[in-house]
């Protein structure tokens, strides 16, 4: 049978909630700040396997997945191999000069990343969304910017048309693709 906890802490506005396995060995605990998922020195929600192996952490601040400088969602296998990562500020996917939202096999093995700014599908230095078979090979590139997906060709020249500091790089390698050079 599972046992659950529940207390108030600090003030009566902010709330921990448990749930353990039949073992006793703890499943989650989340906490809320005024009825949202809220908590600032630390993950509002983690959960474990049965086996106490760290299964998910994820940061929220006033109900909205929220971290700065590291990811606001983590999910690992039972293993230990972290599963997913996304990178969310304010609610929404975000990260710099990194992809906002990184997935892998379970032989860690990246399977695909994806490239947000403010919440929109957007790199200027290389495909937004890229996707690898399980022993690596690359299987797909999407390039997008401002959340519009694009050909390579068509990227390329919207890097142009925007002034990019990517454009003579990406322009390069698009033609060195293009022709087998």
């Amino acid at each position: 049978m599972k046992t659950y906890e529940n207390f108030i802490k600090n003030n009566k506005n902010t709330e921990v909630k448990k749930e353990f396995y039949e073992n006793g060995q703890k499943n989650y605990e989340s906490w809320y700040l005024n009825n949202k998922r809220h908590r600032e020195d630390g993950p509002a929600y983690l959960s474990w396997y049965e086996n106490g192996q760290k299964k998910s952490e994820v940061w929220y601040l006033n109900g909205k997945e929220h971290r700065e400088d590291e990811p606001a969602y983590q999910y690992w296998y039972e293993n230990g191999q972290k599963i997913y990562e996304w990178w969310y500020l304010n609610g929404k996917l975000h990260r710099e000069d990194e992809p906002a939202y990184q997935y892998w096999y379970e032989n860690g093995q990246k399977i695909y990343e994806w490239w947000y700014l403010n919440g929109k599908l957007h790199r200027e230095g290389g495909p937004a969304y890229q996707f690898w078979y399980e022993n690596g090979q690359k299987k797909f590139d999407i390039w997008y910017l401002n959340n519009k997906g694009y050909t390579k060709k068509e990227w390329v020249e919207k890097l142009k048309e925007i002034g990019s500091e990517h454009y003579e790089e990406q322009k390069m390698l698009y033609d060195i693709e293009k022709y087998n050079i």
